[in-house]
């Protein structure tokens, strides 16, 4: 089995799907779209753009940017504003990390068993939030 083992292999566009079970708002979201992971001087830079589809809604435009940096056998993962986020381990098929935000919690697990395709299964709990996000991404 291929898997990850460094942060250039993450280097480039993806394809990505999402779908956002929100059980507080009793609905299902879907996104599509794509992210670039750029090379910068400590490693990669994050940008995705998605078209978010809410029910009910008229479908919408949504960003996300983080910078990845890399980390023994691992890559840090930070928010646009230089806070950190959490860490992903490399070269395993399957990865566990918790970003606590209180008063909410944020598991991620992430998965690369069909490498060079990947995915990630965010569990959001808190007092006004109980979603789960589920990310698809596949080589452009």
């Amino acid at each position: 089995m291929t898997l990850p083992n460094k942060i250039s292999d993450f280097e480039g566009q993806w394809h990505l799907k999402r779908v956002i079970q929100d059980a507080k708002a009793g609905q299902i979201v879907h996104a599509d779209g794509q992210a670039s992971l750029k090379r910068s001087d400590d490693g990669l830079i994050y940008e995705e753009e998605v078209t978010l589809c809410v029910p009910g809604q008229v479908p919408m435009k949504g960003t996300r940017r983080y910078q990845w940096r890399e980390a023994e056998g691992a890559i840090a993962i930070y928010f646009e504003d230089g806070r950190y986020f959490h860490t992903l381990k490399l070269g395993l098929p399957r990865v566990l990390d918790h970003h606590d935000c209180p008063p909410d919690s944020y598991d991620a697990v992430y998965g690369f068993s069909g490498w060079p395709c990947w995915n990630v299964r965010w569990t959001v709990s808190g007092p006004r939030k109980s979603y789960e996000m589920n990310t698809e991404y596949s080589p452009r």
